[in-house]
């Protein structure tokens, strides 16, 4: 019985530390239930195996414990798959566009995989990815593929993101929608919600921090041809 209970409680335990890991913007601060949790899970194998072995069950993968907290990735067939219908009503084009961006960030931050293991703070700037990506259409309009592969994709964002204007203002002076600066805005406020970016107001108004989470997630991903494309580009620059 004591056993039994003992086990209960370790596997409660165990799922209050995901719930707090799919809490994106919960932190571990000193003092706090999940920063007792996380120090256990760094420091009792049998507690880490519990809360691995949970998280596998609900189609998730934990990619590590930096200071911000644990890192769950979704599988992309599980229930807390991120899906592109979640952001907003998109249509192909801005699906594309949306995709590329998000590549973009994480090459101009991780052009190499030794940055994958630097815990230091990547910064990123709207107007900065928006030139890295302009500056990469013509890669990815020469990759080749044919139809319904990763290159023919990579092709069709960059021919849809070349198409759109870099600024289209509204009546306020505020970026709208149907320019690039506006999809890297909406794409980072995007990451900001998922708790892998963080506004950095003090550094200027388009500027952004990404987390750990970010950085073991697109540490995790496998890749693809645009991604290369794009950290090649970048580590050449």
């Amino acid at each position: 019985m004591t056993a039994v209970a003992a086990d209960l409680t370790e596997v409660r335990a165990a799922a209050e530390l995901v719930g707090f890991g799919l809490q994106r913007r919960s932190r571990p601060v000193e003092g706090s239930e999940y920063r007792a949790l996380l120090d256990r899970y760094r420091s009792e194998l049998r507690f880490r195996d519990v809360v691995d072995t949970m998280a596998e069950g609900l189609g998730l993968e934990v990619l590590g414990t930096p200071r911000s907290g644990i890192v769950l990735a979704p599988e992309p067939s599980g229930p807390f798959a991120t899906r592109l219908g979640d952001l907003r009503a998109m249509d192909a084009e801005d699906r594309l566009v949306f995709g590329l961006v998000l590549l973009g960030i994480a090459a101009y931050a991780y052009p190499q995989d030794v940055d994958f293991d630097d815990p230091e703070t990547k910064l990123v700037d709207v107007v900065r990815i928006d030139e890295f990506l302009r500056s990469a259409i013509g890669t990815l309009r020469a990759q080749e593929g044919g139809e319904g592969s990763a290159e023919e994709r990579a092709r069709a964002a960059a021919e849809a993101y070349a198409d759109l204007p870099q600024l289209i203002t509204t009546q306020t002076g505020r970026r709208a929608r149907g320019c690039t600066l506006k999809a890297i805005e909406d794409t980072l406020g995007w990451l900001a919600d998922q708790g892998a970016a963080k506004e950095a107001p003090t550094l200027g108004p388009d500027v952004y921090h990404l987390t750990d989470r970010f950085r073991l997630l697109v540490g995790d991903s496998a890749g693809g041809a645009a991604l290369d494309a794009l950290r090649a580009l970048r580590s050449g620059s």
